[in-house]
């Protein structure tokens, strides 16, 4: 596998479509498959976490899911094709599967919030399997929520819950699965529920979603200021 290390995480060099073909052959074989999107502010994190760190090391895939992974790629000479980011993995994973007929479950956000979504999903794809739902407010010591999952025997796993707790969630129970993809989507139902807006295409074209995002959340500005903090530990650690 093609991959480049940036912040000791080693992300795999994919494009967008490139990504969807391999999902999709994994799903046909019914081969588990665990993934991980990360964005500069979860590569800050795992570089304070070692168990983070040894727990991203389990992933079948890391995708650069943030323009600042990018831009530090190139800072490295050893450029990653493209942005993939979650929530349009997400999107594409549900259209697939409701053409072929895979089965779907969602886990995370609050009961309201994973209620909207979950309807939204519906409204956009009416044939989809969904097979179950379940809020992310529990401990994942909770073995329940697994076993629950588990029966229902979904393709497809989306699990919103947040980063570290869904790596966590997914690292735990994975392997008491026979089949299924696992992913990571992080705040996506919050946007398929309608609660936080996504930045128009052509923002997300010119990479400046981060400043859609920060104009309609000023509060994200701690958040945001990981990034030029990320690319100066890059450029610092290159030298």
């Amino acid at each position: 596998m093609k991959t480049v290390n940036v912040g000791n995480v080693n992300f795999h060099n994919y494009s967008f479509t490139e990504f969807m073909d391999l999902f999709k052959s994994r799903l046909e074989k019914g081969q588990k498959t665990f993934v991980v999107t990360a964005n500069p502010e979860l590569v800050i994190f795992a570089n304070k976490n070692e168990q983070y760190l040894k727990t991203l090391k389990k992933a079948d895939f890391i995708t650069p899911d943030g323009i600042g992974i990018v831009i530090a790629s190139k800072i490295l000479k050893k450029p990653l094709k493209e942005r993939v980011a979650g929530f349009d993995l997400m999107g594409k994973l549900l259209e697939y599967a409701e053409d072929m007929g895979f089965t779907v479950y969602l886990l995370g956000a609050k009961n309201e919030t994973l209620e909207k979504a979950y309807q939204n999903i519906l409204k956009k794809h009416p044939n989809l399997k969904i097979v179950g739902k379940h809020h992310g407010y529990f401990d994942i010591s909770d073995e329940k929520v697994a076993k629950e999952i588990n029966d229902l025997k979904p393709d497809i796993v989306f699990a919103a819950l947040g980063f570290p707790k869904q790596e966590y969630w997914i690292e735990r129970y994975i392997e008491q699965f026979e089949k299924g993809l696992f992913m990571g989507v992080g705040g996506s139902f919050d946007v398929w529920a309608g609660e936080v807006k996504r930045a128009p295409d052509l923002w997300i074209k010119l990479n400046l979603e981060w400043l859609y995002r920060l104009i309609k959340q000023p509060t994200r500005l701690k958040r945001m200021l990981a990034l030029p903090m990320f690319l100066i530990k890059i450029i610092f650690g290159r030298k």
